[in-house]
């Protein structure tokens, strides 16, 4: 028995041991893991801390751009500026006072500084370095946006040729005048405080990873101790600004947790040696009384209930030993503890059916064949009777619940009873007849013997729970002013159209309805009187269409609507009685008389493709076309609507020509302009702009500059093509030719164009005689004398100009002696009559004549045949232009032409068969 006794102790001892050894090993494991991710979380932090604060300094960086447009909107001289914003007077003190302004800029760099009117056009800017950007094309969508506020300014952080801007639209009205205030700052400038802010080396780099700054202390070379954390920071318009490195000097951080390490396996060296020690003496002193308390247990197998005498043991064994005596002592007392529990039984069934009375809820306790046991008051009040009454019951004749309000459905209580989830919108007529909706939920009984023996029946009145959960719903998805549905909903039930239709032919029809003078009485009379005006106005459109029609009110003035299933006349019938309903109704505010109209877009729909953010476009933009006729009226988009086309075209394309600068889309086409006088061996021609689409599709102007000149600009393509045509000239100037640039009315009235043109001529070294610039008549009448006076200032430097399509304007013949022109170019709507209608041809004689009188060269564009070069000829014109005399072509093919040229000097010349063509190719 002792040897048996000692085999124990070991293999204790033993077990004991190998525990001790784990638990060191894990100790071990845990505190390299904890190294491992301290570290990692100080990465981790770091780069939280980083991404905070680049985000706060962008953020003060916006706070400081819109103190600094507030304290500009309190400079007189900037007030006196925008009492004529579309003058000139405004873009000379934004040009002037530009470089003053930046310098006194709080804690940041400006880059540029733009003054837009309400539709986004510019009406003055001015940029460091001479280098314009007119902002990100995210602010300039902020404008057209029906949810943009003009009461709050915007703030955009957009990357442009590898730099950061942040940038600030705010809204200014001085002296009645409204409009945009846009301040253009250098990001990655204030994102240098980083240094400070973090106490840490940092490095910035762009998105092609050029580096914009580097801290002093950055080291050449990072070491392992050396930490780096990595922060992407993105601008609104999702493209890659920066990548801001920060470095931190992790050796003490290491040493800290190296210390803890030693600190933690020292004491948990101690700890297990101590563990192991105790275990052993603890082992050692339990085992020597274990044979005494076998015998006595021995002895109890057998029959003998004796209790063992406590005081014969060692003190470590009396608490079993007690325990023992005492589970004795309790088989005696088992009689009197069932009857203790008996009573107590029923003591917590009165508890329980005290606690069911108080609760206000009905409750029904039922047996397992669903004979109603046991009700509560609030189960009287449900039934309208009383306990005794409903007791004894079967509970599917007590309790008829329904499926719908309709009650024309009746659900199965025992399929209820199995669910262990809360059912909702069950249907219950209480007594009076009244339907009540409830909320059932049911639990089961189970006995001893774990078998069901009932079921408890908990049920809710919800029925003024949904009532007003109702409510909120309606007025989540309603308008509060007019009652109709809201943006979303309204989006929710066109996407629930087009899914639940399967035609393939539009079945709906979608319109967009805006008020022409809703801003007028608002401003005039406040937005009370604006309130009343747009009910007044969903009053009318309920009233002229159907109760399944779909309204809405989608912001501002604005209303939506859906006619399903409708015809296409008779919904075009209806908005018609729309538009004369509020027209013929007005409006009257305070004894004041408003005109009120209204314009509506409308399309048809009803396909599964079928997208509303794409009939929402074109809806709006047939709206803004009824408008642009003069409101009042409506716009139905039938297929290939050549308006609405052409007005989302014109939109696309402001996104395509700002591409067309990133990516080098822009390309240079020349026209050959040749002089009648065959001894004028001179080269002339002009300069025409094309767009090269990615597959190499060479695109006309008229295409994008219409979008180019509404959306301002056409002032970045001129002085695009300005600079690639002094650039050709500088690397080609052993060329005598004559280029025509033609100007914008925009470029002719900016200031910094001004500026851009002198410094690009007087910069280089070409023959300014080479550049001809063309300007319209029409651009120059808005504008005489600065027109004037811009035209003197750049020929002193030695370039010419050329008056184009003459003839066109109203005031031709009184200003061209006021215009210092070299060339004059008759419109080509009178060169192209000229053969046909002698009254084309006095009227080019005529032009010619006057040209000549004021010393111009006059130049007849559009011609294209043998016959229209007799006839210039008898009308004295110097220079032709047109098909017949060359078509565009690429300016690379110039030096293609020269060398050919060369080639075949002394060659002999061929015959030609025109004229025209014979003196072209003599000039060649």
């Amino acid at each position: 028995m002792f040897d048996r006794l000692y085999s124990f102790k070991l293999i204790i001892g033993i077990a004991v041991l190998c525990l001790a050894l784990l638990a060191y090993g894990l100790a071990f494991y845990s505190t390299q893991v904890y190294r491992e991710l301290a570290v990692e979380d100080k990465s981790e932090s770091l780069k939280i801390m980083l991404e905070t604060k680049s985000r706060e300094i962008v953020d003060s960086l916006y706070e400081r751009q819109i103190r600094f447009g507030l304290l500009l909107q309190n400079k007189n001289s900037f007030k006196q500026a925008l009492k004529n914003p579309n003058g000139d007077r405004l873009r000379t003190w934004v040009t002037e006072n530009f470089d003053h302004l930046a310098r006194d800029a709080d804690k940041f760099r400006l880059k540029s500084m733009i003054i837009r009117n309400l539709d986004g056009e510019i009406l003055a800017e001015a940029s460091d370095n001479g280098q314009t950007y007119y902002g990100c094309i995210l602010t300039l969508n902020a404008i057209n946006e029906a949810s943009f506020n003009r009461q709050i300014s915007k703030n955009v952080l957009c990357s442009h040729e590898n730099n950061l801007y942040t940038e600030v639209l705010a809204p200014i009205n001085i002296l009645n005048s409204r409009v945009y205030l846009q301040i253009i700052a250098y990001a990655i400038d204030g994102l240098k405080a980083l240094e400070e802010h973090m106490d840490m080396p940092v490095k910035i780099t762009t998105g092609d990873k050029n580096v914009r700054y580097r801290s002093s202390s950055w080291p050449d070379t990072v070491s392992d101790i050396q930490l780096r954390s990595v922060f992407n920071l993105y601008g609104d318009d999702l493209i890659l600004g920066a990548n801001i490195t920060g470095l931190f000097d992790q050796q003490l951080f290491l040493g800290q947790l190296d210390r803890t390490r030693g600190n933690f396996m020292l004491v948990t060296t101690l700890a297990t040696g101590l563990v192991f020690m105790a275990v052993v003496i603890l082992l050692s002193r339990a085992f020597s009384p274990l044979n005494t308390l076998r015998n006595s247990v021995g002895a109890l197998l057998t029959g003998k209930y004796a209790s063992i005498g406590e005081k014969k043991l060692p003190y470590e064994l009396r608490d079993l030993v007690s325990s023992y005596n005492e589970m004795v002592e309790g088989l005696e007392t088992e009689t009197i503890n069932r009857r203790q529990m008996e009573e107590k039984l029923r003591s917590e069934k009165d508890f329980i059916a005290t606690t069911l009375d108080s609760i206000n809820n009905p409750v029904i306790v039922i047996d397992s064949k669903g004979v109603i046991k046991l009700v509560n008051p609030g189960g009287e009040k449900l039934f309208g009777d009383k306990e005794f009454n409903l007791v004894g019951q079967s509970i599917h004749e007590a309790l008829i619940l329904y499926s719908n309000r309709q009650a024309t459905h009746i659900i199965d209580i025992k399929h209820l009873l199995t669910r262990k989830t809360v059912l909702n919108s069950m249907f219950f007529y209480d007594p009076g007849r009244n339907i009540v909706e409830l909320e059932f939920s049911a639990s089961p009984m189970i006995d001893m013997e774990a078998e069901d023996v009932g079921y408890v029946i908990i049920l809710k009145d919800v029925s003024e729970d949904h009532k007003l959960r109702r409510k909120l719903s309606y007025e989540g998805s309603h308008d509060r002013l007019t009652r109709f549905l809201n943006r979303g909903a309204f989006e929710q039930r066109f996407e629930n159209l087009v899914t639940e239709d399967y035609g393939t032919d539009p079945q709906h029809v979608l319109a967009y309805l805006d008020i022409d003078q809703f801003r007028i009485v608002n401003e005039t009379s406040g937005n009370t009187a604006g309130d009343v005006l747009l009910r007044q106005v969903g009053s009318i459109i309920k009233m002229h269409v159907r109760k399944s029609d779909i309204l809405s009110r989608l912001g501002g003035d604005e209303f939506g609507l859906i006619m399903p299933f409708f015809d296409i006349d008779k919904a075009m019938q209806v908005m018609q009685q729309i538009i004369i309903g509020i027209q013929q109704t007005g409006f009257e505010w305070e004894d004041k008389q408003y005109q009120v109209t209204a314009s509506i877009g409308a399309m048809a729909f009803g396909q599964m493709n079928d997208e509303y953010p794409d009939f929402y476009s074109k809806v709006t933009t047939a709206c803004s076309l009824a408008k642009k006729n003069g409101g009042n009226q409506y716009h139905y988009i039938g297929e290939n609507d050549e308006g609405v086309m052409a007005q989302q075209v014109s939109r696309d394309w402001v996104a395509g020509i700002m591409k067309g600068f990133n990516e080098d889309r822009f390309c240079l086409y020349v026209q050959p302009i040749i002089s009648m006088d065959e001894s004028d061996k001179s080269a002339h021609y002009e300069v025409l702009i094309r767009y090269r689409k990615p597959d190499g599709t060479i695109v006309s102007p008229n295409d994008f500059l219409p979008s180019a000149e509404r959306y301002n600009l056409i002032e970045k393509i001129d002085t695009w093509v300005v600079k690639t045509i002094i650039q050709w000239l500088e690397d080609h100037q052993d060329q005598e030719i004559m280029f025509s640039v033609n100007l914008s009315g925009r470029s002719l009235g900016s200031q910094t164009f001004h500026k851009f043109l002198h410094e690009s001529l007087q910069q280089s070294d070409i023959k300014k005689s080479a550049l001809c610039f063309e300007i319209t008549e029409t651009s120059v009448v808005e504008n005489v004398e600065k027109s004037v006076e811009f035209i003197n200032s750049i020929k002193r430097l030695g370039a010419k100009f050329s008056l184009d399509d003459f003839g066109t304007g109203l005031s031709s013949f009184s200003y061209l002696k006021r215009f210092p022109v070299d060339f004059l170019k008759i419109d080509g709507e009178f060169v192209r009559d000229i053969i046909d209608n002698d009254t084309s041809f006095v009227f080019v004689r005529s032009m010619a004549e006057v040209g000549h009188s004021l010393d111009m060269k006059v130049i007849a564009e559009f011609v294209e045949s043998d016959t229209m070069f007799d006839r210039l000829r008898e009308a004295n014109i110097d220079y032709i232009q047109g098909y017949y005399v060359g078509k565009p072509a690429p300016i690379e093919s110039l030096e293609l032409k020269t060398a050919e040229v060369k080639k075949t000097k002394s060659k002999p010349k061929p015959k030609t068969i025109s004229k025209a063509k014979k003196i072209a190719k003599a000039k060649q």
